[in-house]
C-alpha cells in the first residue's frame, strides 16, 4: 500500500512538472520573440549600435525569466513533495529575505543566480544535476557584465557594443539554451527511473 502511494505521488509529481514548464514556457515565450526579433534585426545590420544594445538586452531579460521560472517550479514542485529547504533557500525561492524585523529583496549575482537555480530545480525533484559550468558559463556571466554596463554608463562610450560582446552573447545563450534542455531531460529522466524502481520492488 505505502509503495502505491509512492508510485501514485511520483506519477502526480511528473505530470505537475510538465505542467508548470508548459505555464512557464508560455510566460517566457514574450521575451523569447524579443530576443528572436532584436537578433534578427542586428543580423540585417551589424554596424547598428541600438539593435547591438537591444538585442543584449533582451538576451538578459530572457535568462532571468527563465531562472525565475526554474525557481518557482522549484518552490511549487518542492512543497508539493514536501521537500525540506533551509532557511537560505527559502530566501532564493522567494527572492526575498529577513533582516532585523524588516522584510528586504534577496538579489544573486548572476552566476550564483545561475547555479542556485538549477540546484534548487534539481533539489525539488531529487535529482542531483551534472552540469558543465565550463566552457559557456563565464561568457553568459560576461555577457550580463555588458548588459550592466549598459544600463549604468559611467564614460560616454560604456553604451557601446563591440563585435566580440555579441560573440560572447552567442556562446553564452548556446550553453544556456543547452543546459536549461538538458537539466529537464535529467529531471524527467531521474522521476521516471524513481517509478520504475518503485514498480520493481512492488513485482517481488
Amino acid at each position: 500500500m505505502k509503495k502505491s502511494a509512492e508510485n501514485e505521488e511520483l506519477l502526480n509529481k511528473a505530470a505537475e512538472l510538465q505542467k508548470l514548464m508548459s505555464f512557464y514556457e508560455l510566460t517566457c515565450y514574450p521575451l523569447h520573440s524579443d530576443f528572436n526579433y532584436a537578433v534578427k534585426q542586428w543580423q540585417l545590420d551589424r554596424t547598428s549600435q541600438f539593435w547591438s544594445r537591444t538585442s543584449i538586452r533582451c538576451l538578459c531579460a530572457t535568462v532571468e525569466a527563465t531562472l525565475f521560472s526554474f525557481r518557482k517550479i522549484a518552490e511549487k514542485i518542492g512543497e508539493a513533495a514536501k521537500i525540506q529547504f533551509d532557511l537560505e533557500e527559502i530566501e532564493i525561492l522567494s527572492e526575498k529575505q529577513t533582516r532585523n524585523g524588516f522584510e528586504r529583496p534577496k538579489f544573486l549575482s548572476p552566476s550564483n543566480a545561475l547555479k542556485e537555480s538549477f540546484r534548487l530545480f534539481g533539489k525539488s525533484t531529487g535529482t542531483n544535476l551534472n552540469i558543465d559550468y565550463g566552457n559557456g558559463f563565464p561568457e553568459l556571466c560576461e555577457t550580463f557584465n555588458v548588459r550592466n554596463r549598459l544600463m549604468h554608463p559611467k564614460m560616454p562610450f560604456d553604451i557601446a557594443v563591440n563585435t566580440k560582446d555579441i560573440e560572447t552573447a552567442d556562446i553564452g545563450i548556446a550553453w544556456f539554451n543547452k543546459t536549461c534542455a538538458d537539466i529537464f531531460h535529467q529531471c524527467q529522466a531521474q522521476i521516471g527511473q524513481n517509478i520504475k524502481n518503485i514498480i520493481a520492488q512492488q513485482a517481488k
